[in-house]
């Protein structure tokens, strides 16, 4: 048998009442893996719950206190990615089949067990939660960077929505914190992509929307469009389902369907506020305005978003030249060139091709300086969490 590669994790917990069994196997299989023990069941999970995430886990079926089944069943939910094994000398097929069922076993070997033979079903653990913790990091990073395109595409092709979905994302990461939604995650992707259908849309009839222009037949049609459009986007990348719908539903009043889920829910209120602001109304008369429209918001949702946007820490702001802007400042106006391009919007957080892009255009059109920019709390802002897989 070969040694597992190097890096690789090898680490095994052995849980039997049995403590010489337990240092028989310690003893025979110390140079292959990294094994830990316990004596039972109990001391097994807080082993689990308290250091690094084991490869395997192999139990023995009868121990008092909880049988083996009962524990696996916990180390699933502890520990989804551990691989499981369960251990019995008795060839029980009520056991086995109870074990596949609850415990959701790798393997079921029986005692006495050939060395060779546990060797090997040990080893084929490790490689299977070694390749399922790959295959997992490798969809991590091809998510993330389909999102930061897809972000940075807005980004560049209209800094009017990109600019809004900067400022919705701040509010939505406050309400799920106010929440402590345990989707917390999927609620700030759908805020950062809720405008990724605005692609399809000029910057003009996105500013005419946002500042209660009127929008001629064709204009209304595109723009009632994006939420769907943003749906067909997402909904082709893996994972992305409950996010894409969560878009899909961002403009639905919440009398036209009372299971509207609740990101959907938030959404609404958020890009309406937003709305309003830009249409020249301070906070408290939009979120009075909001307050007094019937059938439209989720009572609840809409006074905690007023909590969290009375919450809102004083921003710190300063003047800037092109040089000083860095990744993670927000723009406290909208960039513009001297002859009107919009470069970034006002609220938006600026990213190394947003500033390239400003500083780009300054060279060629020219931009009045200083700029009013809102200074990140932390200089070194930490990327956004992982997607969820």
């Amino acid at each position: 048998m070969t040694q597992l590669q190097e890096g690789k994790n090898n680490r095994v917990l052995f849980v039997d009442d049995e403590a010489n069994i337990l240092a028989s196997f310690k003893r025979t299989l110390c140079k292959r893996f990294d094994i830990t023990t316990a004596t039972s069941p109990l001391a097994g999970l807080d082993i689990i719950r308290d250091h690094p995430t084991f490869a395997v886990v192999i139990s023995d079926l009868k121990m008092p206190s909880m049988n083996g089944v009962e524990f696996l069943h916990e180390v699933r939910s502890l520990a989804p990615d551990t691989i499981r094994i369960l251990l019995t000398g008795y060839a029980d097929t009520d056991a086995s089949v109870a074990a596949v069922n609850e415990g959701a076993v790798f393997r079921f070997l029986t005692k006495p067990c050939q060395t060779e033979t546990l060797i090997r079903a040990i080893e084929a653990g490790v490689n299977q939660h070694n390749l399922v913790v790959s295959e997992r990091e490798l969809l991590r990073g091809t998510l993330r960077g389909s999102i930061k395109v897809l972000s940075e595409v807005l980004a560049l092709t209209n800094p009017e929505a990109f600019g809004r979905s900067e400022r919705i994302k701040r509010h939505m990461v406050a309400l799920s914190r106010h929440f402590n939604r345990q989707d917390a995650l999927k609620l700030e992707l759908a805020a950062m992509l809720c405008q990724i259908g605005c692609v399809t849309l000029t910057s003009e009839v996105l500013t005419k929307q946002m500042h209660g222009e009127e929008l001629d037949g064709e204009e209304q049609q595109l723009f009632d469009m994006h939420p769907s459009v943003g749906y067909d986007l997402l909904n082709h990348i893996p994972r992305m389902r409950d996010v894409a719908q969560i878009i899909q539903q961002q403009n639905v009043p919440l009398g036209h369907d009372k299971d509207l889920h609740f990101g959907s829910r938030a959404l609404k209120i958020m890009l309406d506020y937003d709305t309003l602001l830009s249409r020249g109304l301070v906070p408290g008369e939009a979120l009075l305005h909001m307050r007094d429209t019937r059938g439209v918001y989720d009572k609840e949702i809409l006074a905690a978003f007023q909590q969290t946007v009375l919450d809102q820490e004083v921003q710190i702001t300063d003047e800037l030249y092109l040089e000083d802007l860095r990744p993670g400042q927000i723009a406290a106006q909208d960039i513009e060139t001297r002859d009107g391009v919009l470069l970034a919007s006002k609220g938006q957080e600026l990213s190394d091709a947003c500033i390239a892009r400003i500083r780009n255009f300054a060279k060629a059109y020219g931009l009045d300086e200083p700029i009013r920019m809102i200074l990140p709390d932390q200089p070194d802002q930490e990327e956004s969490a992982d997607p969820p897989v």
